[in-house]
């Protein structure tokens, strides 16, 4: 039972992946949560990701059974391969073990369904790992995209990727083995891409999506790829996610209104800040006039918005699930980071069926378990 009188969140660790080497230094920089145990398949790989990281007070689980069934625990980081994750989602949801569970959250939109239903069920939090969600600079641009008033999106752009190299594309990394990840690049880095764009169509539902893929290994993990998705009033989101292309992780966002003019929202960095303390975002307020000529100069609004922080994404991360845990009152954001979840997952699987029918148009119909 969690402590009434610390209000401390106990977190095991489930995988000693590298993803959960960086949520380990970033559980030690929060006050909301302490990190417990870890759990490997071997006694000795969890007591040697221990002593990498200069852990104390750790304790060891040889094997995943362990750490499900352990009394002092109150919730678990699920860093593992996504075909692990449904099976283990359930064994901790039915322990009442809360859950932070990296993304994507399952190889399906029906699992993820599962996932959330045998939660709600239990009556523990389940939240994805989707860091950029909890910056300050996120919530300053989603103040922005909720604002029905003057926020008109008709067009998102975003890009994510990073160049893996040919031993990692090689299934020299889960991230590219079908037993493993077989969303490949569409689930490891298109995911944020997906999660900005709906962000910025207030969680709209799409019409349908469309897939062009450029590269992927034999069996149909994919390493490169575009993507359309389609919304109501001809409003677009495209991205490219790849294994393939040194890193990127932009998105533009364009919003138009007959009455209010145009405005676009640009970040260069917003899956994972360049600098740890300091980041921005831009917005550009454009004047209701044509300009046909390509030299029309345009008087314009440009601002640049600054966030410092005093911790990292990754520990705010882990203070809002903190908080979804503790506050019973929450129930209203546990449904709102549910439903981010799950339409991710829906736009994504729509994402994978038209890449495995050559590009075809597939439909997204509107979510029944939200």
């Amino acid at each position: 039972m969690i402590s009434e009188e610390k209000k401390i969140i106990r977190v095991g660790v489930m995988g000693t992946a590298a993803i959960a080497k960086k949520n380990a230094l970033a559980i030690s920089r929060s006050s909301r949560v302490e990190l417990v145990g870890v759990a490997s398949r071997t006694m000795e790989k969890a007591e040697a990701w221990v002593k990498e990281l200069g852990l104390s007070n750790i304790r060891c689980f040889e094997g995943y059974e362990a750490l499900v069934n352990a009394n002092d625990v109150d919730a678990v980081y699920v860093p593992l391969p996504t075909t692990y994750h449904l099976e283990w989602v359930l064994k901790l949801a039915r322990k009442k073990k809360n859950i932070l569970i990296e993304k994507p959250v399952g190889t399906t939109l029906a699992q993820v369904e599962e996932m959330i239903q045998v939660c709600r069920e239990q009556g523990v939090v389940i939240m994805d790992g989707t860091m950029f969600f909890h910056h300050p600079r996120f919530l300053a641009m989603k103040r922005f995209f909720d604002d029905k008033l003057h926020w008109h999106p008709k067009r998102v752009t975003s890009a994510f990727s990073f160049y893996g190299g040919n031993n990692f594309l090689d299934k020299g990394n889960i991230r590219t083995r079908k037993d493993a990840d077989p969303l490949g690049c569409l689930g490891d880095v298109g995911w944020y891409c997906i999660r900005i764009g709906l962000a910025a169509f207030r969680f709209e539902t799409p019409s349908f999506v469309q897939t062009r893929v450029h590269d992927q290994s034999d069996d149909g993990v994919l390493f490169d790829l575009d993507c359309d998705v389609f919304f109501s009033n001809d409003a677009l989101l495209t991205f490219h996610c790849s294994f393939k292309h040194h890193l990127r992780s932009w998105f533009e966002a364009y919003s138009r209104d007959d009455r209010y003019g145009g405005r676009i929202i640009r970040c260069t960095d917003f899956v994972i800040p360049r600098r740890e303390e300091y980041c921005d975002f831009s917005i550009e307020e454009l004047p209701d006039q044509q300009t046909i000529e390509y030299d029309t100069i345009v008087n314009t609004s440009h601002i640049n918005l600054p966030f410092s922080l005093t911790q990292p994404q990754e520990t705010l991360m882990w203070n809002s699930f903190a908080e979804l845990i503790l506050d019973n009152n929450a129930l209203e954001r546990r449904a709102y980071y549910e439903r981010a979840m799950l339409m991710t997952q829906q736009v994504l699987q729509a994402a994978l069926q038209s890449a495995q029918t050559g590009g075809a148009k597939v439909s997204v119909p509107p979510l029944t378990s939200v």
